[in-house]
């Protein structure tokens, strides 16, 4: 069987001459479900290489791309410059129509809009991840909720959305794997290690890490706050926050404001491979996103035997299975966080609990265990179709 995707993961040609992408978890989630196809064709955006970006290159040679203008943003001006696209995504449509069995359409982004439309009257056999946030959310952008809506009502096949559980048989519970199984056991000894520390040592020191696009709404800012907070209470810790983007500067700002230059590390951006090392110099992972689909960041910590604290929205509750392998926070409160931070040394039993907690869940959450469970689903439903 031959797979499609369409997807609006921006890609490049290295100076190799390789297809790489600087979504290093997306790159191996698609080589994880390309492994059960003779041949996959990836439509997606290209822009321009340069030597800031940190990239993952591809190694399956059975994938392969058709590149498309690299175009959206948030100006008029570059909105308009969708519409000149338009003809070239109709044509990559057209290309990968004929060139696969099945098309996996990546939810919400502008390519899918059309290409919802296109392979609904082609009667494609198709599937879908809604990467977004499925019950929506304050101020959600317009084409997303008509995206969702699309889902629920036309779409011809399953759509896998991130929720704990659903009641339409063909809107399936779905997560955002980063790592494999052989991943899950290199961390073994590293995590027993982790765990005797706990328990001769406890915790003089908060270890914690944020991983991210330095956007606003992943609200790294909330985190900086608490941590000014930590400090004044004198509760020793280190904070390194991994990820690039506009609010950088911002960011930047708010830790010199703070007197955080010693203790907060403005990290940059990292590969797969160097946020393993990084997530296994950390105790906890804390994120206060303040809108989220499922977040992939708390379940790589899981991998490590790293404890997530969480913004309570979305999943939340489900991945720290109810604060048992976690803990939750309500990021709209500076002080909650901060005082959520402060407790985290008081009872290292329990923390060696979550992270034995957190480690079985992870097992669960590989790429193998996704790209099955997507490739049986899709089987078994056209073939009933």
């Amino acid at each position: 069987m031959k797979l499609g995707i369409i997807t609006d993961c921006v890609h490049f040609y290295n100076s190799n001459g390789e297809v790489s992408t600087e979504n290093h978890i997306f790159l191996r989630q698609m080589e994880s479900l390309a492994s059960y196809f003779t041949e996959t064709l990836v439509c997606c955006p290209f822009s321009t290489f340069d030597l800031d970006k940190v990239y993952s290159t591809y190694d399956k040679k059975n994938i392969k791309f058709i590149p498309l203008p690299d175009v959206g943003g948030n100006t008029i001006a570059e909105k308009l410059k969708l519409f000149t696209a338009i003809p070239a995504w109709l044509a990559a449509f057209k290309k990968i129509n004929k060139a696969s069995d099945v098309v996996y359409q990546r939810f919400p982004n502008n390519l899918n809009i059309p290409g919802f439309f296109y392979f609904f009257l082609k009667k494609k056999p198709v599937f879908a991840t809604y990467t977004g946030t499925w019950d929506g959310y304050l101020n959600e952008p317009k084409t997303y909720r008509l995206q969702r809506w699309l889902l629920q009502k036309y779409f011809r096949g399953p759509v896998w959305v991130y929720k704990s559980e659903t009641t339409d048989p063909r809107i399936k519970p779905g997560f955002s794997p980063s790592y494999n199984i052989q991943e899950w056991k290199e961390e073994w000894d590293q995590v027993a290690a982790r765990l005797a520390r706990l328990e001769n040592e406890g915790l003089p020191l908060l270890r914690l890490i944020t991983v991210g696009a330095l956007v606003d709404y992943k609200n790294q800012i909330a985190i900086i706050k608490a941590c000014a907070i930590l400090k004044s209470r004198k509760v020793p810790f280190k904070l390194t926050i991994v990820g690039d983007g506009p609010m950088k500067q911002t960011l930047a700002d708010c830790i010199t404001k703070n007197d955080l230059k010693e203790e907060v590390i403005l990290a940059g951006k990292k590969n797969h491979v160097a946020l393993r090392e990084l997530y296994r110099q950390h105790d906890f992972v804390v994120q206060a996103p303040l809108s989220e689909g499922f977040g992939k960041v708390p379940v790589e910590g899981f991998f490590h035997g790293v404890i997530p604290v969480i913004n309570n929205i979305a999943m939340a509750k489900y991945m720290t299975g109810n604060m048992e392998r976690g803990f939750l926070f309500n990021a709209a409160d500076t002080f909650e966080l901060a005082d959520t931070l402060t407790t985290l040394r008081e009872d290292p039993e329990t923390l060696i609990t979550m992270i034995k907690n957190g480690r079985e869940f992870a097992r669960s959450q590989t790429l193998e265990s996704w790209a099955e469970d997507y490739y049986l689903t899709i089987t078994n439903y056209f073939e009933r179709a």
